[in-house]
């Protein structure tokens, strides 16, 4: 009897990944997981919840609904190698335009944090667009950083992050290039080139 060669490779990736599981001494491996203080900083992203900004000067307001949330401890894999050498957590949170679809600048956000492990710094970040902010968490948390309180739209935030993109020179309109937020509240305000300025309704 003959098998077609391609049938033989595709039963041969078959054993060699259905036996991974088999050959993969995951028991012992290292676990780095988020603390619950610096879980805490995605607490205002919930499943559905649905955050507001209002122009002062046009009196028009934004809505973004929190369309996805993972929280996730997944294997991390180096190479080709098909058995994973730590776990990871992580939480990730997508929010996207409600009262409309916006274009490319204003239609979604994404906040993301991602533990340390003993290679690695945590790594944490808000998307506005095509906008990324690193955010200092492990600085505050540790305390080698202190926050200081604000006040936008008439409401005093105590401990707020704020946070310059290193977008140069001219960038396109709507490009969002600072962004503010506190770990109760979540995003409370951000700036976008031409002067715009958005801040959260509670």
């Amino acid at each position: 009897m003959h098998f077609p060669f391609g049938s033989l490779v595709l039963a041969g990736a078959f054993v060699l990944f259905s036996g991974c599981k088999k050959v993969c001494d995951t028991d012992d491996l290292p676990r780095y997981s988020l603390t619950s203080s610096l879980r805490d900083w995605s607490a205002p992203y919930p499943k559905d919840a649905v955050l507001r900004f209002r122009n002062a000067s046009t009196g028009y307001v934004r809505s973004y609904r929190v369309t996805k949330v993972e929280n996730e401890t997944p294997g991390i894999h180096f190479g080709v190698d098909p058995c994973p050498q730590h776990y990871r957590e992580y939480t990730s949170h997508v929010l996207e335009r409600s009262d409309s679809t916006g274009g490319r600048e204003n239609k979604s956000m994404k906040f993301d944090v991602f533990a340390a492990t003993n290679t690695t710094r945590l790594q944490a970040s808000f998307v506005i667009g095509s906008t990324s902010f690193a955010l200092p968490f492990e600085e505050i948390e540790n305390g080698t950083l202190v926050l200081s309180s604000a006040t936008f739209a008439g409401r005093t935030y105590s401990a707020v992050v704020g946070r310059t993109s290193g977008v140069v020179a001219f960038p396109a309109g709507g490009v969002t290039l600072t962004a503010y937020l506190t770990k109760a509240e979540g995003l409370i305000r951000f700036e976008e080139s031409g002067g715009t300025v958005w801040d959260r309704v509670l």
